[in-house]
């Protein structure tokens, strides 16, 4: 073989290598669903009640042309992540002391029901359509670990972190790829054919609620209360 002839074989090769290597590394950025978050809820609190037992809801909105499946069982929105942030009037992070509290029971599943909880069903899986909207409801309020350094108004706010059924992945809020942990896995053999590629080709999210004020007419305060500043 020439010389010239075998360089450019191995620079080819050497591109075809590189090409594949870069397609099974960080993948380019994806464009995001567009949607909002819209919290409500009580407006005030009580001294001694617990914000863990608060009820809220979250409305989400699909503001972009493409429908959004996702899954839905009872109302609630499944495999899903709700987490609190809780900030005060001028927008400061509050502080947390982590204090034990009393843990009840829960019911103890079988494992037929604990298979039969995770088998999902066409009848489980919820378009959301451009412009729809729809409410879920927020399993649990936030932490009673919150420090309330006096009364006044307050800022609360969720960010849910929706991952479709099994991905292995999901897109941040700058659209790069990212590993998945800490999501339940599913049972999908009962679903059609058509349901599964649906699943398979649908999307996660990642969205903050607006902020939801609430009115403390008393302090909550803890002792030595742990500042936790948000990541930049």
């Amino acid at each position: 073989m020439r010389p010239q002839l075998a360089a450019a074989v191995l620079a080819a090769l050497s591109l075809f290598l590189f090409a594949n290597t870069g397609a099974e590394g960080a993948d380019p950025p994806r464009k995001l669903p567009k949607v909002s978050l819209t919290l409500s809820g009580p407006t005030s609190v009580r001294r001694n009640e617990s914000l863990e037992l608060l009820r809220f809801t979250a409305t989400l909105t699909n503001r972009g042309t493409t429908p959004l499946l996702l899954l839905v069982r009872n109302g609630y929105l499944l495999n899903a992540n709700w987490n609190w942030a809780v900030t005060d009037a001028n927008g400061m992070p509050l502080g947390m002391e982590f204090v034990t509290h009393g843990i009840c029971g829960t019911p103890v599943m079988t494992p037929e029901a604990e298979a039969a909880a995770r088998r999902i069903h066409d009848s489980d899986l919820v378009t959301l359509a451009p412009g729809e909207s729809r409410e879920f409801p927020v399993p649990g309020g936030p932490s009673d670990d919150y420090n309330f350094p006096s009364a006044g108004t307050y800022h609360f706010a969720v960010t849910l972190a929706y991952l479709p059924p099994n991905a292995a992945y999901y897109y941040d809020s700058q659209g790069r790829r990212q590993k998945a942990s800490g999501f339940a896995q599913w049972d999908l053999s009962q679903l059609s054919v058509s349901a599964t590629a649906a699943v398979q080709k649908s999307f996660s999210l990642g969205i903050t609620s607006d902020a939801w004020e609430v009115q403390l007419p008393a302090a909550r305060p803890h002792r030595n209360a742990l500042v936790i500043l948000p990541q930049q």
